[in-house]
């Protein structure tokens, strides 16, 4: 069994939680290692209900499953779930991020081009209003040099944009998104500073679909894409000497 957190009294399903799943994620639970809740439990401090209940959570995330007279294992990574979040963001830690973003990232690109698309023909007054208010709150962010607040009015903006298509189906990848956005922001793969192009390129997706011109929506929306692909890779091979995975 890995060495687990030592966990306090506060938050013990929480902490747990992120303490199992990061360990599965990035390999220090091995592919079919069984899970004793009674060892867990004692290595981590906590009762064998808490235990149950996080088993459970990572069992509908597909990282952990029981079996007949072998108990609770864990599961092989293709049958996790990979967009969930909270899958996405303990991967971030583990050795295959490299590989993880760069799938992430070509899903984004087919994703969110095809929701400005959409946008242009399906995007209400109040989806307008939303992202004005996202964009907005970019600007000032900026303009007050405050990454992290970017990153939230950003994750606002594409989550806004992908549900403005009107594509039922579309909508349900915007969370795995949004954790992408988060995730490259934790990993430092965000420039040093807020560049007036990415304001612009947002802005051009705005306009794009306020004029419901499908054809420059899209092409927006894949330059931010496409310059956010630039930018981690970027910084993962300055940062970490690692190789651009191949298509």
């Amino acid at each position: 069994m890995v060495r687990l957190i030592r966990i306090t009294a506060r938050g013990l399903h929480g902490q747990l939680l992120e303490s199992v799943g990061q360990a599965i994620a990035i390999g220090e639970l091995s592919e079919d290692q069984q899970i004793s809740p009674e060892t867990m439990a004692e290595e981590a401090n906590v009762s064998r209900t808490v235990v149950r209940e996080v088993l459970k959570v990572l069992e509908g995330k597909g990282m952990v499953g029981a079996r007949p007279r072998t108990g609770t294992r864990v599961r092989a990574a293709d049958e996790w779930d990979l967009l969930d979040p909270d899958v996405i963001r303990w991967r971030a830690a583990g050795p295959d991020k490299a590989k993880q973003l760069d799938d992430l990232m070509k899903i984004r690109s087919a994703v969110e081009p095809l929701a400005a698309r959409g946008a242009c023909e399906n995007a209400t007054a109040s989806n307008m209003t939303a992202l004005n208010q996202a964009l907005d709150a970019m600007q000032a962010a900026s303009a007050n040099d405050d990454p992290d607040a970017f990153t939230a009015a950003d994750v606002r903006f594409h989550r806004e944009l992908i549900r403005s298509g009107g594509n039922l189906i579309l909508a349900q990848l915007a969370a795995p998104i949004e954790a992408v956005l988060r995730v490259r922001r934790e990993l430092g793969l965000t420039p040093d500073r807020i560049t007036d192009e990415a304001l612009d390129n947002h802005r051009a997706i705005v306009r794009a679909i306020s004029d419901r011109d499908e054809a420059a929506a899209e092409i927006a929306s894949r330059k931010i894409v496409d310059v956010a692909g630039a930018e981690i890779w970027a910084r993962l091979e300055s940062d970490e000497k690692v190789p651009r995975a191949q298509a």
